[in-house]
């Protein structure tokens, strides 16, 4: 055994050796549902000799064979579903399995996501009633309020989606060059975020070009010159989705995998290192609804996984969020002019 002191080495040889017996338990659970009880004992005692094979197969026998089956049963199920996924995903990203699970079987007549627009209106609008009352009484204790309830989302979200999501919210101002750019408010990260040693700045600032494209593909070029133009030189960062929502005026933008959409070209971002820290993003603009107005700004909600959205489903919970700040931001707004 490894010197116990040394907990990173320590650490790896535990996780190979789950992995292994993983592994040798699903071999030895298979092939005795296949072969029965005496005929895996002599099959697996050839491989892994006798008093280990008869120990596989008596474990098995008691309480294993439901994995076994349930590890054999899911990759058909997925590859069955793969169009189904294909098609509640993001424009012909899949949703992974399970995710379709959350989706569609634990959420079955929206139950969950009932729940959890009950929960977060009642966070959000006595929030909002306390900034407007004067019961908070300075933008500091605010902007705590905001973040507070930036946590309360997280933990609902993950409790009933499994979703781990990092939240981010920007806001849109006009700088003094009369340049429209996106300045980071307030965050959440988060909980894989949290334990890393190198987690990413939201201190960024981003660049909206002002121009107005058909195509996504136009969106991600002309950010791709932009920071090509000005390399290590620029002042602002650029996301290509951003600015596409704020010229568009478009409601929302998401994504199941962002390493296949930038590379068809309809995504681009300055950060170079983004899938360290997210994969699938989901950006929604802090508007009314059925608004053709200019944001405020924009809530991101991203994860280091791939296939975590079900367009429907997210449509309805991250756009509902959204609104809801939007109205809880007019407040604040109105609160810090006061208070200037």
């Amino acid at each position: 055994m490894p010197n116990t002191g040394d907990n990173t080495y320590y650490k790896l040889w535990q996780k190979g050796c789950t992995i292994i017996m993983t592994m040798l338990t699903i071999v030895a659970a298979i092939v005795t549902i296949i072969n029965g009880w005496d005929q895996s004992i002599k099959y697996l005692s050839n491989i892994f000799g006798p008093i280990l094979s008869e120990l596989l197969v008596y474990i098995n026998s008691l309480f294993l064979f439901p994995i076994a089956i349930i590890c054999s049963i899911i990759p058909i199920v997925s590859y069955f579903t793969g169009k189904y996924r294909k098609n509640i995903g993001t424009h012909k990203i899949p949703c992974a399995f399970i995710n379709l699970v959350y989706y569609k079987i634990a959420n079955r007549h929206n139950k969950l996501l009932k729940s959890i627009h009950k929960n977060i209106y009642h966070s959000i609008y006595k929030l909002k009633d306390d900034i407007h009352m004067h019961r908070i009484r300075s933008l500091e204790e605010a902007g705590i309020g905001i973040e507070d309830l930036l946590y309360d989302i997280h933990k609902a979200i993950l409790r009933s989606f499994g979703l781990d999501l990092t939240i981010n919210i920007k806001m849109l101002i006009l700088d003094r060059e009369n340049n429209l750019c996106l300045i980071p408010f307030k965050h959440f990260r988060n909980i894989e975020e949290r334990k890393g040693e190198n987690s990413r700045a939201f201190k960024y600032c981003y660049y909206i070009e002002p121009d107005e494209y058909e195509k996504l593909s136009r969106y991600a070029a002309k950010a791709k010159q932009y920071y090509k133009k000005y390399g290590e030189d620029r002042k602002y960062e650029v996301n290509s989705i951003f600015t596409y929502l704020i010229t568009k005026r478009k409601r929302y933008w998401m994504s199941n995998d962002l390493t296949l959409d930038e590379k068809i070209g309809d995504f681009y971002t300055s950060s170079d290192n983004y899938p360290e820290y997210y994969k699938s993003m989901a950006v929604f603009s802090l508007t009314p609804p059925d608004s053709d107005m200019l944001p405020e700004g924009l809530i991101i909600f991203d994860t280091k996984k791939t296939g975590g959205f079900s367009e429907d489903e997210c449509v309805n919970l991250f756009g509902y969020i959204a609104h809801l700040f939007y109205e809880l931001i007019i407040e604040y707004n109105h609160y810090e002019s006061k208070k200037k």
